[in-house]
């Protein structure tokens, strides 16, 4: 249907210059998981096909160690295994007609190119928030030093519990990140590890005095979207357009922790506004948002043997 001159809440409401002239505009999440993906340059994927392939290192097969003077001297080598990325179209539009533009009160086209703006973060944050939730590695909470933890892909249940019973704490927060150590997993910035986690998940965290008390003392800057502190070597985003604020028991939310290289994205044409070309003697209008790319999670556990980030969630 598009929107109408004719339709009060499709246009018509544009020229009500009795009330208020400021537009509001319904709340909108800014990009979280977007801001953390290592970026290929920008028409890698043009004229390529639709998948991208790229490389991964796996470490050397044999480590070194000792020599004596007459032995001779190890050899060894290291395997290199493909990704593949898919590119995939996202838009979409909002049509408008002639006498809507010529008789609002407001700049139609820029409320549209706004409204499609927010709609582009939401729906391009979301995929690259898909792949972050993909990996392999699945944490669950079950009390406030209890936990499950799974490398097959799929959060499992343990005796006595379901799914999970507890929001992220001090013990999990310091056990997931070591676990990143331990893998050899290198951090974001060079100094912390990276959590997003939706409202509910860091809640748990915002009530334990020793994170406020953190807090203190780690102000920063330069901030990513959505940063509400630093604890235990890691920096804490939140996020409020993917991550589920209801799983788990007590609906305690979910939440992924990662370092460097952990998800990709391929960008044969980054997103864009484009405006139709009027129609019907220019009585039909509209604009659009479009992009050409694709998002993937870098290591895959269950190939690679190595995954980057360790998903929180429930069975």
């Amino acid at each position: 249907m598009g929107q109408l001159w004719v339709t009060s809440s499709l246009g018509g409401y544009l020229t009500n210059n009795r009330l208020s002239k400021q537009l509001r505009e319904a709340a909108q999440p800014l990009m979280r998981f977007r801001q953390f993906v290592n970026t290929k340059s920008e028409g890698s994927g043009r004229g390529r096909g639709d998948t991208i392939y790229y490389d991964k290192v796996k470490n050397i097969v044999t480590t070194g160690g000792t020599l004596t003077e007459t032995s001779t001297m190890p050899s060894s080598n290291f395997t290199i295994v493909k990704g593949t990325m898919s590119i995939t179209e996202y838009g979409n539009s909002i049509p408008y007609t002639g006498k809507l533009e010529a008789l609002a009160e407001f700049d139609v086209n820029n409320v549209v190119t706004r409204t499609l703006r927010n709609d582009m973060a939401r729906v391009l944050d979301a995929a690259a928030g898909a792949q972050f939730v993909a990996s392999d590695l699945k944490y669950v909470c079950y009390g406030t030093a209890t936990y499950n933890y799974q490398t097959a892909g799929t959060a499992s249940a343990t005796a006595g519990a379901s799914d999970g019973h507890g929001n992220l704490n001090e013990y999990h927060v310091k056990n997931i990140v070591d676990m990143l150590k331990k893998y050899n997993i290198s951090t974001w910035d060079g100094e912390n590890y990276i959590c997003i986690a939706s409202i509910e998940a860091i809640r748990g965290l915002k009530d334990d005095s020793n994170w406020v008390n953190a807090q203190l003392y780690n102000q920063r800057k330069t901030l990513f979207n959505g940063e509400v502190g630093t604890y235990y070597g890691c920096r804490f985003v939140e996020e409020t357009n993917y991550l589920d604020n209801t799983i788990g028991h007590s609906s305690y939310g979910e939440a992924v922790f990662f370092g460097a290289d952990a998800v990709s994205e391929a960008p044969a044409i980054p997103e864009e506004i484009r405006a139709k070309i009027p129609t019907d003697y220019g009585r039909s209008r509209g604009v659009a948002w479009y992009a050409l790319t694709g998002f993937k999670k870098i290591w895959d556990y269950e190939d690679d043997t190595e995954e980057h980030i360790i998903h929180v969630t429930s069975a």
